[in-house]
């Protein structure tokens, strides 16, 4: 089931922040090392995938998965985002 969210995160972040993300990037399930772009799971176009780009509204998520590891890879993402970030990280249109 195709996926999206944008995240309160704005482009423009300091490095020290951009490290931080990385670092929560790599935590989560389905990380896919050395990929060309922070990717989980498989690259767009494939039967599985989440990738991430960076937008002047905040950080879009793209996925193609279950609506149930969805829900839950979203919020165990916004959960250490915002214990690294120090700022509740959450849905952009919300």
């Amino acid at each position: 089931m195709q996926q999206s969210i944008t995240l309160n995160i704005p482009y423009d972040l300091p490095q020290e922040d951009w490290g931080k993300i990385s670092s929560v990037y790599q935590t989560l399930d389905g990380w896919i090392e050395h990929a060309e772009w922070p990717s989980w799971y498989g690259n767009e176009g494939d039967d599985k995938y989440i990738v991430v780009s960076s937008e002047p509204s905040g950080l879009l998520f793209t996925a193609e998965v279950e609506s149930s590891l969805w829900t839950t890879w979203v919020s165990v993402l916004c959960s250490r985002l915002t214990l690294a970030l120090g700022r509740e990280v959450r849905d952009a249109e919300m």
